[in-house]
């Protein structure tokens, strides 16, 4: 191996490395652990499956090693804590592997569902379990209650831990299927389309590179018409009938998962439209308008998360992506 060789191979290690490193500490920021899969893809995406793989590797090394300094603050090393902390993001770093690997001939969509129904049906019984257990609710109420008034925030903070922490059960046990499908989709989609315009701007790409991950390509199959609507014709009769337990957090995480594929599809429309009617920095500029809304307000956030798979699904009978011909 000549010298330029191994300067590259050594570059690409430490790039690779790095790329893991920064994925394990997101992880370990909590507040942005949602995103800790985007480096990693980054990785696979814009150098291949070995620097992906590596990538990989550092990020899981970099999370134990956290996980487990964090256990030694609370002075405890139980073993079954300890996997708790490191199972589900080096399950999701399977995940991400799997949808960059060549396994058969599905593609990426279809490979991100099959990890997002595997990793539900993994995570199913130890969701249900852990929301339904009051001890585990009364201690999070107390350590969300005593880190608020540490903070010397004022008012009552246990009942905002509580009214915080039944949200949360409420979000988590009704969607965390749909949740793990949007991460897995978006850091999907944002690892590969930063990989690809640092690819443009290194020119080692043309805009080619972007055909696979253009949003306004998006649709979802035909085939998933009707149990989307059944499952939302289902989710209608457990909020008529007030039903709980594990039937209804099976129809709501069925339900938004399909709700999701098809908001998928309407955020597609939109960007279709937006680079036909050339619009596409204004809806750069309202993306992150939305998503604040989305945080910050309940009835607009309802409001943009309804309309967009409504978008999506009508689009079976309305030709939202041919308006223009549609006119004629």
């Amino acid at each position: 191996m000549n010298g330029r060789a191994l300067l590259t191979r050594n570059r690409e290690l430490l790039l690779d490395a790095s790329a893991g490193l920064l994925s394990g500490f997101i992880y370990l920021s909590y507040v942005l652990s949602f995103a800790f899969l985007i480096p990693v893809q980054h990785a696979f995406a814009g150098r291949g499956r070995k620097s992906g793989l590596i990538a990989a590797a550092f990020s899981f090394l970099a999370i134990a090693i956290g996980q487990i300094a964090r256990m030694l603050e609370i002075k405890t090393l139980d073993p079954l804590v300890i996997i708790a902390g490191v199972l589900p993001p080096l399950l999701l770093l399977a995940a991400i592997w799997f949808v960059n690997a060549q396994i058969g001939k599905t593609g990426a969509g279809g490979k991100i569902l099959i990890a997002v129904l595997i990793l539900s049906a993994i995570a199913a019984p130890f969701v249900i379990k852990a929301t339904s257990d009051k001890s585990f609710s009364a201690w999070m109420i107390e350590y969300i209650g005593s880190a608020m008034k540490s903070s010397g925030l004022e008012g009552d903070g246990e009942a905002y831990a509580r009214a915080a922490v039944n949200a949360a059960i409420a979000v988590i046990q009704s969607g965390f299927a749909a949740i793990i499908l949007w991460i897995l989709a978006g850091s999907w989609w944002l690892g590969s389309y930063i990989a690809a315009r640092a690819a443009i701007r290194q020119k080692t790409a043309d805009e080619s590179v972007f055909a696979s991950i253009r949003l306004s390509r998006l649709r979802v199959p035909s085939l998933a018409l009707w149990p989307t609507l059944l499952s939302w014709i289902l989710l209608f009769a457990v909020l008529i009938t007030k039903q709980t337990g594990l039937l209804s957090a099976l129809v709501w995480n069925i339900s938004l998962c399909l709700a999701s594929l098809y908001a998928m599809q309407g955020i597609g429309i939109i960007s279709h439209l937006s680079r036909q009617f050339n619009a596409t920095r204004i809806v750069r500029l309202l993306a992150p308008l939305a998503v604040m809304a989305i945080a910050l307000s309940n009835t607009a956030g309802a409001i943009i998360l309804i309309t967009l798979p409504i978008l999506g699904i009508t689009e079976v009978w309305l030709p939202y992506r041919n308006v223009k011909g549609a006119l004629k």
